[in-house]
């Protein structure tokens, strides 16, 4: 059993471990992806990607890529109710969009994203989006191991041992990582293992039956795509989910229960059933795969413990409307990766890494809360919080304690994504959001320059990379004076500190005489060290 070493591995192929490793390359940290089945998306489900998940792919330089796998659902507009799609006259059934809101309602939110963000939401696929994912990470020189399964795992003061078996030989390997990123989906092994408790926030007892299905459904739909379709037959009651809006499908519907236990219907029996969904009672009907599932949310008490983390449904399970785990998953594994990435590289102190769970559980918990929120108690302003998110931890200096920033007039709070404007850079139109990536960066109005030498200044002392960027019509970003005062609310000599995931870690309007000092206050505040060379 030849034993292998790398600082991060990664369990779980889904958009939360592909992601991860993504930022990690980004970051410039060699990991091990391994996954136990033989490939991606095992399971064909639509999510809705939203304004800032679509800005961390495109922070990887992934966004046109989603976006052209998500081509196959990008005419698709919310959700329709008939008796059976056959027998509807689909010019005239009513489009509600996916919470219940009618359409307008929807598109106005939509246009409340566009006002402070480049990047709009997109529907895609999971069976599309993986792929493009994991191509990019094996691109990237990811070492990506399909059918390779962690059996268990061990951890000490230095770092963790995990044994894996690969699958199609049974050949078992040791692994000595520094750090272990559970990102293996509601049964985590290691959230089992690390017996962490969990908080539930709905648990129904109802089980939904999932049928995959291919059948030619393309002339029925034509014109008049739709996501989601309510099926009121009595025959065949039941949720159509597109994967394609062409013939690839999902129906789901209650399940079976005879004696408190599931029974599973036959391929035949799930042919008929869909049949009688679509009302084409000679409908070619290929069953791809059945299986049962229970809506419930759930929430780990805990992300870390000592060197493993928590990620994606293995830390919480949204009720999947509108794919908000998977946003959260995305996001997890942007947060995660950076802090990993500066403790790993020798300039911050581990213990950055505890804000992880700090940050990440909050915003969780609160897109729990508003998935189950009615529609009376749901507001545009709490909408954009949880598709936005907002910190409070120790890697985020505040002088506003407690209060939660308006999301409909961002203006660069501390714990907020940089506020979104489109500048010119090196005669290119980019966003604020552009200049973020792998380092800390400050962001100053137009009499900010006096900031570039603080920077330098600090960047020697750490050891890292500390960009400026000064906006305004003499600045690196070149933009009218006005725009700076507008979106950040800052004088010209205010100054943004942007964290890598492009986060607000600290906002300065009143200035030290020693700006050098302040910013290195400023930064050894938020667990930055003299970098260590390992």
């Amino acid at each position: 059993m030849e034993d292998v070493s790398v600082p991060v591995l990664i369990v779980g192929a889904g958009p939360t471990g592909l992601s991860t490793a993504l930022f990690l390359a980004q970051q410039q940290i060699p990991y091990i992806l391994i996954e136990k089945h033989p490939g991606t998306a095992i399971h064909p489900r639509p999510i809705g990607l939203g304004a800032r998940t679509m800005e961390v792919f495109r922070a990887l330089g992934l966004e046109e890529r989603v976006r052209k796998a998500a081509e196959p659902l990008s005419r698709s507009r919310g959700e329709i109710f008939v008796e059976t799609l056959a027998s509807a006259n689909m010019a005239q059934v009513k489009r509600l969009n996916l919470d219940g809101k009618d359409l307008e309602t929807f598109d106005q939110m939509k246009e409340a994203e566009k006002a402070i963000s480049p990047a709009t939401g997109c529907l895609i696929n999971q069976a599309a989006l993986e792929p493009v994912l994991f191509e990019a990470a094996r691109e990237r020189g990811g070492d990506l191991r399909l059918q390779t399964e962690l059996v268990s795992f061990e951890q000490d003061e230095t770092g963790v041992t995990a044994l894996v078996v690969d699958r199609k030989t049974g050949v078992q390997q040791r692994i000595r990582v520094d750090y272990l990123v559970a990102a293996d989906g509601a049964n985590s092994l290691a959230l089992r293992t690390l017996a962490i408790p969990t908080k539930s926030f709905t648990l129904s007892e109802m089980h939904t039956l999932a049928i995959d299905f291919r059948a030619d459904l393309s002339e029925l739909v034509r014109g008049h795509e739709f996501i989601l379709c309510t099926i009121e037959t009595p025959e065949a009651q039941g949720l159509l989910m597109a994967v394609n809006n062409s013939d690839r499908w999902l129906f789901q519907m209650p399940g079976n229960l005879e004696n408190g236990e599931l029974k599973a219907p036959s391929v035949k029996r799930c042919q008929d059933l869909v049949r009688k969904a679509i009302g084409i009672p000679d409908l070619a009907v290929e069953i791809m795969g059945i299986r049962h599932w229970k809506p419930q949310e759930r929430l780990a008490e805990r992300y870390q413990v000592g060197r493993v983390f928590l990620a994606g449904d293995a830390a919480h399970v949204i009720l999947p409307t509108g794919g908000v785990g998977a946003n959260l998953g995305i996001q997890d594994g942007q947060n995660l990766a950076w802090k990993l990435g500066a403790v790993l590289q020798g300039y911050a102190d581990s213990t950055l890494l505890s804000t992880y769970e700090t940050e990440r559980r909050h915003v969780a918990g609160f897109a729990a809360e508003q998935e189950e929120a009615t529609d009376r108690e749901k507001t545009t302003d709490n909408e954009l919080q949880a598709l936005f998110g907002f910190y409070a931890s120790s890697a985020v200096l505040s002088n506003e304690e407690g209060i939660t920033p308006d999301y409909t007039e961002l203006k660069g709070q501390s714990g907020s994504r940089v506020p979104h404007l489109w500048v010119e850079y090196q005669d290119r139109c980019i966003s604020t959001l552009d200049i973020t990536s792998r380092h800390f960066v400050l962001l100053t109005g137009p009499e900010g320059r006096s900031w570039q030498q603080a920077a330098r200044e600090c960047a020697a002392h750490f050891g890292i990379e500390l960009p400026v960027y000064s906006v305004g019509s003499e600045g690196e970003l070149l933009a009218s004076k006005e725009s700076w005062q507008r979106v950040t609310g800052l004088p010209d000599h205010g100054m943004l500190l942007v964290r890598p995931d492009g986060f607000v870690a600290a906002r300065v309007s009143a200035l030290d005489e020693d700006r050098g000092r302040q910013l290195m206050g400023i930064l050894s505040a938020l667990h930055l060290c003299p970098r260590v060379h390992t």
